[in-house]
């Protein structure tokens, strides 16, 4: 029984630490989700490339067609 009794309290004892401390999941999650943000963040700053560019302009354009071609 003294064993089970160590046991139980080094659980509780654990598990208080970690109460405390807070989880160790939420440090992780809270790092990765902070370094995706960076990168994120990263990507989006970056320029529009001018092909991707010409590619919407076209877009624009052809749709723009469509809706005059289709009122006459």
């Amino acid at each position: 029984m003294d064993d089970r009794e160590t046991k139980d309290d080094m659980l509780q004892t654990t598990h208080a630490q970690r109460s405390q401390a807070g989880s160790p999941d939420l440090g992780a999650n809270a790092a990765i989700g902070r370094r995706l943000k960076a990168y994120y963040d990263d990507v989006a700053s970056e320029p529009v490339p001018d092909r991707f560019l010409a590619l919407l302009d076209a877009l624009d354009k052809a749709e723009s067609d469509s809706e005059n071609s289709g009122r006459k």
